[in-house]
């Protein structure tokens, strides 16, 4: 396919996963992931979301704010995204700039999109960050005459970016991950890869000093807190954002975990961490089911669930101890 100054990839949707069941609300999945499931739909007719949450880590993740600000599900260090698609097995090209690079700004952004646009030329499509909302999209065209890329928000419809905002626009900062093709990691190492992950995450081995976020086990701590506080009064915003985006994810690391215990021959520790995690999704659709009605919540629906919240943090060590035994079996 030749360059045109004009490309639009339009049979491209928004993935959903068909296999999840209803009471499960897969489509709030953190935005990074769901925006490579797109891509990779695309690109190859087919994606196991299963094998990409569990072993890109993003199903094992968990970051909240003492105010419970939306902002939490991006506040961490960028640069697991693509390392993560690499883990799960796909060779990626990525681009990045970080409010610290400001000097780069434009340098940095003119790379990018010759990037998105021979990209788009191969038929693949680039993943991107602040796709209409400051969340994770997908680009899906270009037009040289209207200098403006075609994409695909988090809600599923168009949100077309001009070129110059590129990494410019609600939250200027750059993310641009291309899919280039499959890499060479063993499934086995992939999967050996992803439980150390687990482990490392949920003991905040991942961690940026930000005071008012905490991610791992600690943050389900943080979000019970705040769900108390508001128990005795406040403005009750994104509860639902919470509860759907970590209920997805860890309806997922369920999932991943049964299948990861099949790929090391039947490990019967991380089929046990399975189970744990099964516990740990029971515990968040419940606080899924309390926190997504209308309305303001009262403060004893508040206050059961932040107890919900503490059974799945407890339900989910005891899942990380179940993988930390296998690892140290090996």
């Amino acid at each position: 396919m030749t360059q045109t100054g004009r490309l639009h990839l339009g049979s491209v949707k928004w993935y959903q996963d068909p296999t999840a069941g209803g009471s499960i609300p897969t489509c709030c999945l953190h935005s990074y992931t769901l925006s490579v499931l797109t891509a990779l739909n695309a690109q190859e007719g087919e994606v196991d979301p299963v094998w990409v949450a569990g072993a890109s880590g993003m199903a094992f993740r968990i970051w909240a704010h003492q105010d419970l600000c939306p902002s939490a599900t991006s506040v961490f260090d960028w640069s697991l995204l693509p390392r993560g698609v690499e883990n799960a097995g796909w060779s990626v090209d990525y681009h990045s700039r970080l409010w610290h690079e400001e000097s780069v700004a434009e340098e940095r952004r003119k790379a990018a999109h010759e990037a998105i646009v021979k990209a788009l030329n191969a038929g693949r499509v680039p993943v991107c960050w602040d796709i209409g909302v400051p969340e994770w999209g997908v680009i899906t065209g270009y037009d040289d005459e209207a200098q403006e890329y075609a994409a695909i928000a988090v809600w599923g419809g168009p949100a077309p970016l001009k070129y110059e905002q590129l990494g410019r626009r609600e939250l200027p900062i750059m993310s641009v991950t291309i899919i280039e093709g499959r890499n060479s990691i063993d499934r086995r190492e992939a999967v050996l890869n992803s439980l150390k992950t687990a482990v490392k995450h949920a003991g905040q081995g991942e961690w940026l000093e930000r005071p008012a976020y905490q991610d791992g086990l600690p943050a389900y701590e943080t979000w019970a807190n705040a769900l108390e506080r508001l128990a005795e009064g406040g403005e009750q915003n994104m509860l639902n954002y919470y509860a759907a985006t970590y209920l997805a994810a860890r309806h997922y690391a369920k999932r991943y975990l049964r299948l990861a215990a099949e790929v090391l021959g039947g490990a019967k520790q991380l089929s046990g961490a399975a189970d744990f995690y099964a516990e740990v999704e029971q515990r968040l659709t419940e606080v899924y089911q309390i926190l997504r009605q209308d309305g303001q919540r009262s403060a004893d629906e508040l206050k059961q669930s932040a107890k919900l919240l503490r059974a799945a943090k407890a339900s989910e060590q005891k899942a990380i101890e179940q993988i930390k035994g296998y690892l140290a079996s090996l």
